[in-house]
């Protein structure tokens, strides 16, 4: 039986994942809300992408486990910030290319 952690995990897997074929279908959706303005999004697409998806993820767990990660345990916090660096990977890797 898969713990509420991993149930999380594959819960937003799947939702990064699904967002990720969209993005490449070149559909504009995207379930990370939007922190910047159109200016710094032009001007720092990397950072906002960044910070769209630690607000994004901050607010998918913090739902899923009725208060903010940590709270209960360091395993909260830790999968939270894997979920975030994983979120980073998939869907900041266009506006964070290195020149």
């Amino acid at each position: 039986m898969l713990s509420a952690l991993n149930c999380l995990a594959l819960i937003v897997a799947i939702v990064i994942l699904t967002n990720k074929d969209a993005y490449q279908a070149n559909a504009a959706t995207t379930l990370m809300p939007a922190v910047c303005s159109a200016q710094e999004e032009a001007s720092l697409p990397c950072v906002c992408c960044k910070k769209s998806c630690w607000f994004g993820i901050a607010e998918m767990t913090t739902a899923y486990f009725g208060h903010m990660p940590g709270e209960r345990s360091d395993a909260e916090s830790k999968f939270t910030l894997a979920m975030m660096r994983q979120c980073f990977v998939t869907e900041c890797a266009n506006a964070c290319t290195s020149h």
